[in-house]
């Protein structure tokens, strides 16, 4: 089954730790002391993502800052940064600057966009991808989805369909915030809501908790 992570306000990190399967860690976040010290103390053997953020800031972060993130959690797997507005010489370029940096190949995930960039990838001899959310539906039928990591969730349905080996998403908490269901989310045709910095710094009340920590759960029972 595929292994799921999901974003929390950082004040709740404990309240969804047990229905986490791996720890997706957000660059920009890993500054706040609240934050490293739950990764330190509650990492135990769960493999661990470093993401570059790009969904929430907009921007990319630089390979630099990536460095001095990885130096103070020292994760398995860093995302390269990545850019919408980038080509794909820019995004292999990210990455070249990533192993310039004393990153290993095989901890580094290079962000793809389509099934063009995930040859070219491969072709460059990189094994770890991920797709965001929004590109994948440009993805042919004859992608094989070995070894990429999903970023952000679409629909269950797709993850039921393809199982990809990981995948990152905050769509249960935001749903509950909003008090709907996952149920409720689905019958929409499950759309969109954007991860904004600010979603990191609400503060949540018992009621929201239980109710995110259900969508989690029918999401993990959907995917059995």
């Amino acid at each position: 089954m595929t292994s799921l992570s999901f974003e929390v306000p950082v004040q709740h990190l404990d309240d969804f730790d047990d229905l986490q399967d791996h720890l997706f860690v957000l660059s920009f976040l890993v500054h706040r002391e609240a934050y490293t010290k739950y990764l330190r103390e509650k990492r135990r053997n769960r493999v661990m993502i470093l993401d570059n953020s790009f969904n929430e800031l907009n921007e990319a972060q630089k390979p630099e800052e990536m460095r001095q993130a990885y130096d103070l959690i020292g994760p398995d797997y860093t995302i390269s940064p990545d850019d919408d507005m980038w080509t794909e010489s820019e995004m292999l370029r990210a990455y070249d600057s990533m192993l310039a940096l004393r990153f290993l190949p095989s901890e580094l995930i290079l962000p793809v966009r389509s099934h063009e960039e995930y040859l070219s990838a491969r072709r460059y001899g990189i094994k770890n991808l991920a797709v965001p959310y929004e590109y994948r539906p440009l993805f042919g039928s004859k992608m094989v989805w070995e070894r990429v990591h999903f970023l952000g969730l679409r629909d269950p349905i797709e993850l039921t369909a393809i199982e990809p080996i990981s995948c990152d998403t905050s769509m249960p908490i935001k749903l509950a915030l909003r008090g709907q269901t996952l149920r409720d989310w689905i019958l929409e045709c499950c759309p969109h809501i954007q991860t904004t910095p600010g979603f990191f710094d609400q503060r949540m009340s018992n009621e929201q908790i239980e109710f995110a920590r259900q969508n989690i759960l029918s999401l993990k029972e959907l995917l059995k």
